[in-house]
């Protein structure tokens, strides 16, 4: 969320201003991810199309079938990148897709997340795009504060407060880090203690994606394996 945006609201709402400092100290860095009209660069962070890989790549499979692309975040996009993010490489996401829908979200392997730090010897992958290109993607870094009651367990307030976000600002729902959002879900789809929100994506008719009937994906990954610059064990969720 936009840093300016979200304190103002706070300020201006006499629930959650009282507990400013209380949300000032659960509020997690985010990028909000937004779309814009434009061809992006090969190199760019985008969704869709044709990915930009090592010359050795092999396109992963599953056992429905092969993989989906879904984006490329290149890292060195971000201005004022969260520490939690490499501050440069390319990291691409692939996501097992059929036509049948057989292959579940919440399967290990559901996204695949390959990493290269240097983006200078990538190429474009030679097959074609099963999606269209996004337009111009573009990353500005904030802050995330909780917008569902079941993400934690020690609220100091009345959590109906929390629901006023979704309505007055205009929380993005295309995000980097974070706190997970969903639509249906009535727990917290964060795998464990030690696993943060990667990147959460709303369904796109445009980009052919349909998320559990229409709603989100969530992406999570170890702090840890993040710290490393380690892609290789996400998880995820849908709703």
């Amino acid at each position: 969320m936009n840093i300016d945006h979200l304190d103002r609201f706070i300020k201006g709402n006499s629930e959650l201003s009282a507990h400013q400092e209380y949300l000032d100290a659960i509020a997690k860095p985010s990028v909000d991810i937004a779309f814009a009209p434009g061809k992006p660069d090969n190199h760019a962070t985008r969704f869709g199309g044709v990915p930009l890989v090592a010359k050795d790549f092999v396109w992963p499979e599953h056992p429905e079938g092969e993989y989906r692309f879904l984006g490329q975040i290149n890292f060195s996009d971000i201005e004022n990148c969260p520490p939690d993010l490499p501050e440069s490489g390319l990291l691409s996401l692939f996501y097992a897709f059929d036509e049948d829908g057989e292959i579940f979200w919440g399967s290990d392997g559901y996204v695949l997340g390959f990493y290269w730090p240097d983006t200078d010897t990538l190429v474009l992958h030679p097959g074609d795009s099963d999606t269209p290109t996004s337009g111009k993607v573009i990353l500005n870094t904030g802050k995330d504060i909780p917008r569902y009651e079941e993400l934690r367990q020690d609220w100091p307030f009345d959590t109906e407060a929390l629901y006023f976000i979704h309505n007055v600002l205009k929380v993005p729902e295309y995000y980097l880090l974070g706190y997970p959002s969903f639509d249906t879900l009535g727990y917290d789809p964060t795998p464990g203690d030690d696993w943060i929100s990667l990147i959460t994506l709303d369904s796109e008719e445009c980009m052919d994606w349909n998320w559990h009937d229409g709603s989100k994906l969530m992406v999570f990954i170890e702090k840890s394996k993040l710290k490393n610059k380690d892609f290789s064990n996400l998880k995820t969720d849908a709703g």
